[in-house]
């Protein structure tokens, strides 16, 4: 049922993932990797003369993404998929033009593959897969951020990778029952909307019967343009019953646990 995210109140939305184009950035420096470190670190030779400053052969790490580290569950399976989108493919290495080197003198950089779909953002992909976290450490600057918050929603929502502990579905009554067990995880939280109010983030879907005061904002602000398409309006959602996905923060006793939605995805409307 993704495809009625908020029901009656947005239009149906497609699920695929924007992580296509019809041909790399302007500037992309065509190259081919010889080593693959980790999920988001390879040694590349470039097939052209790369910019001053940049050598013919250089360790790159990509952008936006953190996979996790050698010996940490799903390093390997991001280190295989980084492979498999990229073995004996020319790649395009898009320079992060903000920083050129990080304190290991890695270039920083966006990498993009062509597959049978048209020409990929590896990191988004890599993202979409649930084998990588989003670090991003100025928004502003980083212009694929909010693909690779649409990525990571997508992902979380089909509970892939690490976003895969909790697979089922909680209703509000086995989340508030054991609470600390899901903070900071991806769950699933299946509640009656009691009201919605405007808040600084954006609406708040606020959870009938709660005792924690458990509720998800709706983030209409970081990426506006995930929401485009969508005919919103909150209060017609008193009175459902929702699927809310994401993590769940609780930074504050007095705050209230929550779940922050960042796309249209995250939210179902129960039957």
């Amino acid at each position: 049922m993704r495809g009625m995210q908020l029901c009656v109140v947005v239009l149906v939305l497609s699920v695929g993932l924007g992580c296509v184009a019809a041909q790399p950035p302007e500037g992309a420096i065509p190259a081919r990797i010889l080593r693959w470190y980790d999920g988001d670190t390879v040694q590349v030779r470039f097939t052209e003369d790369p910019p001053a400053g940049v050598w013919s052969s250089e360790a790159v790490r990509l952008l936006g993404i953190d996979t996790p580290e050698v010996g940490e569950p799903f390093a390997d399976d991001a280190t295989r998929y980084l492979r498999s989108l990229t073995m004996g493919k020319t790649v395009y290495v898009e320079l992060n033009p903000f920083e050129l080197r990080d304190r290991h003198r890695r270039l920083l950089a966006h990498l993009w593959v062509e597959t049978d779909d048209g020409w990929t953002l590896i990191s988004e992909a890599i993202v979409r897969a649930g084998l990588a976290r989003i670090l991003v450490f100025y928004p502003e600057q980083e212009r694929y951020y909010c693909r690779l918050l649409r990525a990571r929603a997508l992902a979380q929502v089909d509970k892939l990778g690490l976003w895969g502990a909790f697979p089922d579905p909680l209703n509000l009554e086995e989340m508030e029952a054991r609470p600390v067990t899901y903070v900071t995880e991806v769950v699933t939280v299946v509640f009656a909307v009691a009201s919605a109010a405007p808040g600084p983030a954006g609406p708040s879907l606020r959870a009938a019967g709660s005792q924690y005061g458990f509720r998800a904002i709706l983030d209409l602000g970081t990426c506006p343009g995930a929401w485009t398409e969508v005919e919103l309006a909150p209060e017609a959602l008193v009175g459902q019953t929702v699927a809310v996905t994401g993590e769940l923060l609780w930074d504050s006793f007095g705050g209230g646990p929550r779940i922050v939605v960042q796309s249209p995805e995250q939210v179902e409307v129960r039957e």
